[in-house]
């Protein structure tokens, strides 16, 4: 008897290939550890005190969060009408209608994708970078080059591919441990850095001080600038979408581990903030710190190097984490994408593939993996290019949720869906505009200098990066795609969903 999460995956178009083994907490898992506060906040903070000082980044922290809040949860009324493993082009597809669901489609699928590698390279680095600085609290001469940290990356990435090929389980566990890390992990490092700190900041230097380092004249513009601190943490939660498939009750529980996902990062990333704001010793020392991830800094001013060590322990497990729930993510997108032809007719056959045994999509992962692989090379001359991927993986991702939310409000117009288990109800409409109108102005953001004078050095090269992607993707649509994409490929006649359904209710007591 096919279960009711299969008789919904036949109506969306599709067949139960995935094994259903994820429950709410698994599906939540992945996307809270992608989005990742510990990450997040531990990587960039330095930056915001550059870019707004600490009140910019107190501010820029609540304001990014309701923002991309109410991305979350336009996002999660959709995926609970439409839980698939393609998610996002999927709902474009759909949303967009006959005449302009392929190419929406199309183009949310490539941008979501190139967003999606690009952000968990960015990660791969992150865990190189603390690796070293953890060797660094020990051994200070000892030499970090370029070299040395591409090195670590990649086999970050590498280890990550294999985790994902060996047993739906094994990431189960990996994402319970994700979970449990994450949220105890933000906490204890929190309270005991406030503990061990020998001075805590006056709530005026936390709350009211505002800083431009930044090298230009405007503090609202520099303020602006570290909003790219919050944003970059909240990505990625589309995850839960992706796989959907592999989720037990996934209307209700895939659409809510997008939106619970960045709720709580919201309320704990903020915890996490200001207590590491509070435990600042020297703001200059963290700015000129020897370390590859400056606020290694903050912590040996506060505690000393012993629980630097343990901060970065917890730091480097969340990381390895985020990088192994990252490929498993991508590659449902790689999987979803390959079954409905969007590759093309060879490559798609080819990739569009489950292991007999444990149902996982091996070739997608190891092409989600070598890609990333590829492009990450670049780091081993070059850490200019590499500053850019956590940008283009902002402006990527959160362009990919723009678009099915406006095929929502703007070619479907449809206000909220009252049937789906989850829903805004009257409120749907003005979330879904507020969403839509922050990821323009973000994606405008992004694209501008983040340091002046503007040199070789430090150019923002994510517009360049991503107006190339987008040339590829408009060239390939006009020149081929547009005359064999359809968008997704239904898998049943309407005679075979009418016997599945009729066979379900016939079986069902």
């Amino acid at each position: 008897m096919a279960s009711q999460d299969e008789l919904r995956l036949a109506k969306l178009g599709y067949r139960q290939e995935f094994k259903r083994g994820f429950k709410f907490i698994h599906n939540f898992g992945v996307s809270f550890t992608i989005v990742s506060v510990v990450i997040g906040v531990n990587t960039l903070l330095s930056y915001a005190l550059v870019a707004g000082g600490s009140a910019g980044a107190v501010l820029g922290w609540i304001s990014v969060s309701f923002l991309t809040m109410c991305v979350a949860y336009s996002l999660t009324e959709i995926c609970s009408a439409m839980p698939t493993a393609g998610g996002l082009y999927y709902w474009s597809a759909k949303l967009g209608g006959d005449s302009w669901g392929p190419f929406l489609s199309w183009y949310t699928a490539w941008i979501g994708v190139i967003g999606g590698i690009s952000g968990f390279i960015s990660v791969a680095y992150s865990i190189s970078q603390f690796t070293w600085s953890l060797v660094l609290v020990w051994s200070p001469d000892t030499g970090v080059t370029l070299a040395k940290i591409a090195a670590v990356a990649e086999v970050s990435l590498l280890i990550a591919g294999i985790l994902n090929c060996i047993h739906d389980q094994v990431l189960a566990r990996v994402v319970e441990v994700s979970v449990w890390v994450h949220v105890l992990g933000t906490f204890f490092i929190g309270i005991s850095v406030l503990v061990k700190a020998p001075t805590l900041q006056p709530a005026s230097f936390v709350f009211q001080q505002f800083e431009n380092l930044t090298g230009q004249d405007n503090m609202g513009f520099a303020v602006l600038l570290g909003l790219l601190f919050p944003s970059w943490t909240f990505l990625g939660f589309d995850a839960s979408a992706h796989i959907s498939e592999e989720t037990v009750d996934s209307h209700i529980h895939a659409a809510r581990g997008i939106s619970s996902s960045v709720t709580i990062s919201a309320v704990i990333g903020l915890f996490l903030t200001l207590a590491v704001l509070f435990s600042i010793q020297d703001v200059d020392a963290i700015l000129t710190a020897p370390y590859p991830q400056a606020i290694t800094q903050l912590y040996m001013d506060a505690a000393g190097p012993v629980w630097t060590s343990v901060y970065i322990a917890i730091i480097l497990v969340c990381s390895w984490c985020c990088v192994v729930c990252s490929v498993t993510a991508n590659s449902r997108v790689v999987y979803a994408w390959a079954r409905d032809g969007g590759f093309g007719s060879a490559a798609s056959k080819y990739l569009y593939y489950a292991h007999p045994s444990n149902k996982l999509p091996i070739r997608a992962v190891w092409l989600v993996v070598f890609a990333a692989m590829t492009l990450a090379l670049i780091g081993f001359g070059s850490n200019v290019a590499l500053s850019a991927f956590s940008s283009v993986a902002t402006i990527g991702l959160m362009v990919s949720y723009m678009i099915p939310i406006l095929s929502k409000a703007v070619v479907a117009k449809i206000p909220s869906n009252q049937d789906v288990a989850i829903n805004l109800g009257k409120l749907s409409p003005f979330v879904n505009w507020v969403s839509i109108l922050w990821v323009v102005a973000l994606s405008v953001l992004f694209c501008l200098p983040s340091s002046y004078p503007v040199t070789g050095t430090n150019l923002n090269y994510a517009p360049v990066l991503m107006v190339f992607y987008t040339a590829l993707i408009t060239i390939a649509w006009f020149l081929s795609a547009r005359n064999w994409f359809r968008g997704p490929v239904s898998q049943f006649s309407e005679e075979d969903l009418a016997a599945l359904e009729g066979t379900d209710k016939k079986e069902s007591p």
